[in-house]
């Protein structure tokens, strides 16, 4: 058990009685001398201190006389409690202030589906392992679903593609990936190394319902159709659904690059497009209002993560390993 005091000789722990830790101190040494030391006590203090709590009690817990000190039965009996309640006294202590600097407690993360290769578990672990009083709950999700999510209090903090324009929501970015063309391998324009807008939007398209990532989708139309409208031949609930439509020739998608390396992995095609190559973000998004010092830990966290030079350079390599869903 630590010493309720810290370096500067301050009482740290403001749970429990100073009459307490004196008396604990004192029948630890029947010594009013080396009590008070420990202390940082005069003796007199201590001593005035201890008959205070012996009139509370009604009880003397103390013998004094020539042969020192001597704890009596009552003095025992309360020993006996004494340690148990400072014990607990001081985890209790200890537990809110971990709480209230948000270095302990719960949080509850959602990852999108698509953010495994672009470093979301990775900055997950990290805080893991740099936080080990925190607990952190993950669940898969996408982009609407997390942000409903977030606005029905459900989750503390979730990942998400193109940050909502909520005025309500706090959105960081934390990784920008680049966006390339799918094709089947039969495909005539596999033939260039990289593939122009003109070519691609000629093309029918596999892509998932707008309604899971509204503002990436609608991003991702932006950069490649303009004001047009895509031809769609299939909407497919996921990305491995996307990958196996055009690997069966039902028509050409956008996807990450990481996503694109597995899709060539399973007989696709991948080509980047002709500069400006297309972008698509990775964004962690909570709320404003919440005041938890664990979640603005969180935010902080991941934000100088990201930000680091090697988290930067991880990401612009990319994952072999790529989510097919989003």
């Amino acid at each position: 058990m630590s010493e309720p005091w810290d370096e500067n000789q301050k009482f740290t722990n403001p749970l429990i009685s100073r009459n307490l830790v004196y008396f604990i101190a004192l029948a630890d040494e029947l010594h009013f001398g080396r009590a008070a030391e420990r202390l940082f006590l005069t003796q007199s203090a201590l001593s005035q201190g201890i008959r205070s709590m012996e009139r509370s009690l009604g009880a003397e817990l103390f013998v004094r006389n020539r042969r020192g000190v001597q704890l009596t039965d009552s003095g025992k009996i309360l020993l006996g409690e004494a340690t148990c309640i400072l014990q607990r006294s001081e985890r209790i202590a200890r537990t809110i202030r971990e709480k209230a600097s948000g270095s302990a407690g719960r949080i509850s993360v959602l990852y999108s589906r698509s953010g495994v290769h672009l470093g979301q578990r990775r900055l997950v672990e990290e805080f893991r392992r740099q936080h080990p009083g925190v607990e952190v709950v993950t669940i898969a999700g996408w982009s609407a679903h997390n942000v409903s999510e977030l606005r029905s209090r459900k989750a503390d903090v979730a990942f998400v593609r193109t940050p909502p324009d909520l005025p309500e929501i706090g959105c960081r970015v934390i990784a920008d990936a680049e966006l390339v063309a799918v094709l089947p391998a039969d495909s005539p324009l596999a033939a260039g190394e990289t593939i122009t807008r003109e070519e691609f939007r000629e093309q029918p398209v596999v892509m998932w319902p707008r309604d899971h990532a509204p503002e990436f989708h609608d991003r991702i139309v932006e950069q490649i159709w303009g004001s047009a409208a895509p031809r769609i031949s299939s909407l497919e609930p996921d990305y491995a659904n996307v990958i196996d439509a055009v690997c069966s020739g039902a028509g050409v998608a956008v996807l990450d690059r990481a996503l694109a390396e597995l899709a060539e992995s399973a007989g696709a095609v991948a080509r980047p497009f002709t500069d400006p190559r297309p972008t698509g973000e990775m964004s962690l998004a909570w709320l404003r209002s919440d005041s938890s010092p664990l979640v603005q830990r969180f935010v902080e966290f991941v934000a100088a993560e990201a930000g680091h030079p090697a988290s930067r350079r991880r990401r612009a390599l990319g994952h072999r390993r790529g989510d097919n869903r989003r």
